[in-house]
């Protein structure tokens, strides 16, 4: 069903997603944007939006510029199906090196390796709407760089950018046809509660029932956690950030294939206020908005690994741009 209107060439969801990908990055084929994202198409992203398809282009070659050898693997392609196309969820590792001067300061031959999850809607051949998120606290790290100071050097210089307010980058992340929930419900709706108690009651003893016990879960700032203790801490820390948050779910893709563990997708938001001193530091009052994509696998109907991507040199710019302005 998804597949109408797409070119011969390209058999399943997953291999469109995986072979444009490939083309456009690694073959540098940045041409082939023309073939394959819409002229009008959005990018969205914590630091900002792009509208069109001249966005897309300098985004893509300034990138390659800085790490021009980098592979982009993909770890999952998670679809959903829709009566005019589908929605994929991307989750890509990207091996390579530093070596171009630019945002991250002169090009330190340092390698790296980047997560990244980009959602997009496609039709007809075309990526006609994307949200695109990578783990750049974990990348500057890699570099050599402190996360902490980068975000805010992206605040301080471009303050306008990041003091829009929370409702403006909830609705950057929602989609125009509300929560879609594609796939079996019953799953979609277990993992919505299990983060509307995480996030939304802040009940963290949830883990215990809906977590499996050897829980393997990746966070942000490349934070690797396994059990669930360790994984509690990394929402427990955020949360004492942030205590008055409030979560929303805004897709939620669940694929059951044979010989595959059931996976699912959502992209989600949670925004408050910077009322407490945890992971982001002294409390300073000030607005924050988190967008995260998070991945999961579950076995027996429990959750056994679990991706959480979240930009947190986005949430730093923030702060810094609030206290700016």
């Amino acid at each position: 069903m998804g597949m109408q209107n797409f070119s011969p060439e390209f058999k399943t969801p997953e291999q469109y997603i995986i072979d444009i990908t490939y083309k456009i990055w690694e073959e540098r084929g940045v041409g082939r944007l023309h073939d394959w994202y819409a002229a009008d198409c959005p990018v969205h992203s914590p630091h900002g939006e792009e509208n069109t398809l001249i966005d897309v282009f300098n985004h893509t070659l300034g990138t390659m510029h800085l790490f021009p050898n980098r592979d982009i693997l993909a770890e999952d392609v998670i679809i959903g199906d829709k009566s005019d196309g589908f929605l994929s969820s991307h989750r890509a590792r990207s091996p390579g090196r530093h070596l171009g001067d630019g945002i991250y300061g002169p090009a330190t031959n340092r390698p790296i390796v980047s997560l990244a999850i980009a959602d997009c809607l496609c039709r007809n051949n075309m990526v006609v709407a994307e949200w695109l998120l990578r783990d750049q606290a974990s990348l500057v790290q890699q570099i050599g760089l402190d996360p902490v100071a980068f975000g805010q050097e992206l605040g301080h210089k471009n303050p306008e950018a990041y003091s829009i307010g929370n409702e403006a980058m909830r609705q950057r992340w929602s989609d125009p046809e509300g929560v879609p929930i594609i796939g079996d419900a019953a799953v979609a709706n277990r993992i919505n509660d299990t983060y509307t108690a995480l996030w939304g009651d802040k009940q963290l003893k949830i883990m215990d029932e809906q977590y499996d016990r050897a829980i393997r879960f990746e966070g942000p700032g490349g934070q690797l956690c396994y059990g669930r203790p360790r994984t509690g801490n990394v929402f427990s820390s955020i949360l004492a950030s942030i205590p008055d948050g409030r979560y929303e779910p805004h897709h939620i893709i669940v694929r059951q294939q044979e010989a595959r563990p059931v996976r699912v997708a959502i992209r989600w938001s949670y925004c408050g206020t910077q009322s407490g001193a945890g992971r982001y530091g002294e409390k300073t009052g000030v607005p924050i908005a988190i967008l995260g994509i998070s991945h999961f696998e579950l076995r027996d109907g429990k959750i056994v690994n679990e991706w959480m991507v979240v930009d947190e040199t986005a949430i730093h710019a923030q702060i810094a741009a609030y206290q700016t302005s």
